[in-house]
């Protein structure tokens, strides 16, 4: 089964720093992410244009993306609402992609 991998683009809020988001991400959103299974890895990248942030998540497939996105995840996001909520205080969406991986090196 393919890779499923999903991208999500974001901005830093107004009054956060990219410093409390490194912080917030190294030290609870991966470890977080790493408790659901199928979830492979999870990457934070700065985009070339200020204060936009790519969060690029790699699930085992997209069986697995759709059991965390349901109803079967929702034990995992009431776990980590504290950290969920936090996320969205120091972030504001733009724009979501999924793509399967055809190859990688």
């Amino acid at each position: 089964m393919p890779e499923f991998v999903t991208i999500r683009r974001w901005a830093l809020k107004e009054g956060a720093s990219e410093q409390q988001l490194v912080e917030l991400v190294r030290d609870a959103i991966i470890p977080a992410y790493k408790e659901q299974p199928g979830c492979l890895d999870l990457e934070l990248l700065r985009t070339s244009d200020a204060g936009s942030y790519l969060a690029i998540t790699h699930w085992a497939g997209r069986s697995s993306f759709d059991a965390w996105a349901g109803p079967e995840g929702q034990t995992w996001r009431d776990r980590h609402r504290t950290t969920l909520e936090r996320w969205l205080e120091l972030m504001a969406f733009q724009a979501e992609w999924d793509a399967e991986e055809l190859a990688s090196g």
